[in-house]
């Protein structure tokens, strides 16, 4: 009879390197959707975001639903969405898509 080896532990055997499955990626959940230029600027919109939030954004002023400053001074402002212009009653309701181009200008006394 003979008697056995000892048994030596070799290399630690590989995991299974079969190629599996890829996984699919994961989906994205960006804090903001997406941008718009605003006066050439990148700006974060969100879903909501009108023309009236860009033009209070911009001056540091409450703007009222009619497009008007709250305070009653003139804005003297037009904007315009993708080189239309957007009449101030329609601020309000008139949402910025990310990848849109809008210019908020203001009207200069002189010449």
């Amino acid at each position: 009879m003979s008697t056995p080896a000892p048994h030596t532990p070799g290399p630690a055997a590989p995991a299974d390197s079969r190629p599996g499955p890829t996984p699919a990626p994961a989906p994205q959940h960006d804090a903001a959707p997406g941008t718009a230029s605003i006066n050439g600027t990148p700006v974060p919109v969100r879903e909501g975001f009108t023309l009236t939030d860009a033009v209070a954004d911009l001056t540091g002023r409450e703007i009222t639903p009619r497009g008007t400053a709250a305070d009653g001074h003139p804005l003297g402002i037009a904007v315009a969405v993708d080189d239309t212009v957007v009449p101030r009653s329609l601020w309000a309701t008139t949402t910025v898509a990310p990848g849109q181009s809008v210019e908020i200008v203001t009207a200069v006394q002189g010449g």
